[in-house]
């Protein structure tokens, strides 16, 4: 018999895309539309992470899938390549059903939930590949060959729509890292795997001797430090809710030490197809209040030589002092200053520092 009206499914997708905190209410259409018991949309590769979307009766095994980390042996995963191929896989695709009565995955994992069967939808989501489970109950039965032709053609819509939700959800990430970008402070962004995968250009020149990123991972001499990062990221990227870790403090030889914020971010959290879960704020102790040049250079639309000369005098720091420390001539300085003078207004050095002062505190 073939399944209920598709284009509602593609809709609720749709909404969820631009609204993340549908997604749920996007599952429950799947499930009713396909005559199931429920749905979550899970990632095909990377981490497993708690704070995925699934409807209300698959709480208790999804749980269990989880806390007793059947995740990792999903036999279900064998249907990946065909899935890929076909935009749909289900369970009699990948054993014969004698197999199913015996294997340990179906008996002690979902028989305990009386589930047995489900359709899995390919979702592309650039690199990406995601993986709508559709569950259906044992007395439901398996999905006929002519409901899976008409979610093989619905995958190629979803994956449409995952694009979108997917572009929205980096839009978010990179605007939280401009933010802290504009106030000075150094922020990466970290992916469902639990890796760095983008940094802003403060935290670029943090991470460049003691503490360095390699291959995505923050590496230091400090080993102990580098794994209570790592179990810091874990315990945020497993938590359904936005939140944040103590400090993660890394020692450098010779020098103060490097704090490491991470966060959840609730934006981050509610969308399902967004690649980045996660945000770090580094902070350095070494360094005292520091005016904001990204602020500068966009508030008076200061050039960047420009900005890093008026944060300094802002501090507090005599012309020529400024000029040796960044290493320009004293001409140079002079050159910059009168500039700054005309975008800011000012007139003399004493108005410009009372200016920019006022500024950065406000």
């Amino acid at each position: 018999m073939p399944l209920g009206n598709l284009s509602l499914i593609e809709e609720a997708f749709v909404e969820a895309a631009i609204d993340p905190s549908q997604w749920v209410k996007a599952l429950d259409v799947v499930t009713t539309v396909t005559d199931s018991y429920g749905a979550v949309l899970l990632p095909v590769a990377g981490g497993m992470i708690s704070a995925l979307p699934f409807t209300e009766p698959m709480s208790r095994s999804f749980e269990t899938y989880t806390k007793d980390s059947w995740f990792t042996r999903d036999e279900r995963f064998r249907g990946i390549t065909l899935m890929k191929q076909r935009g749909i896989v289900d369970d009699l695709d990948i054993f014969t059903p004698d197999q199913i009565k015996r294997h340990p995955y179906y008996q002690d994992f979902l028989a305990p939930h009386g589930l047995r069967w489900f359709g899995g939808i390919a979702i592309s989501c650039g690199a990406h590949l995601w993986c709508l489970s559709i569950q259906r109950s044992i007395a439901q039965g398996p999905f006929s060959e002519e409901e899976k032709d008409q979610l093989a053609y619905l995958s190629k819509r979803l994956s449409g729509t995952a694009a979108v939700a997917s572009t929205i959800g980096e839009s978010a990430a990179l605007g939280a890292l401009n933010a802290f970008e504009i106030s000075g402070q150094g922020a990466a962004l970290i992916n469902r795997e639990g890796k760095i995968f983008r940094l802003n250009s403060v935290a670029e020149q943090l991470l460049k001797q003691d503490v360095t990123v390699v291959k995505g991972r923050l590496v230091a001499q400090d080993s102990a430090a580098t794994a209570s990062f790592e179990q810091a990221v874990s315990k945020l990227l497993n938590s359904d809710k936005a939140a944040m870790q103590p400090p993660v403090s890394f020692a450098r030889p010779g020098r103060r030490p490097l704090l490491a914020y991470p966060l959840k971010l609730a934006k981050l959290v509610q969308n399902a197809l967004a690649d980045c879960q996660m945000v770090v704020v580094f902070v350095d102790t070494e360094q005292g209040p520091q005016p904001p040049t990204i602020a500068l250079q966009r508030a008076f639309r200061l050039t960047a030589s420009e900005a890093r000369l008026a944060a300094e005098l802002a501090a507090g720091e005599a012309l020529e002092k400024v000029a040796e420390k960044l290493g320009i001539t004293k001409e140079t300085s002079r050159t910059q200053l009168k500039s700054i003078f005309a975008k800011t207004g000012c007139h003399r050095q004493a108005e410009l520092v009372a200016v920019l002062s006022k500024f950065l505190r406000g």
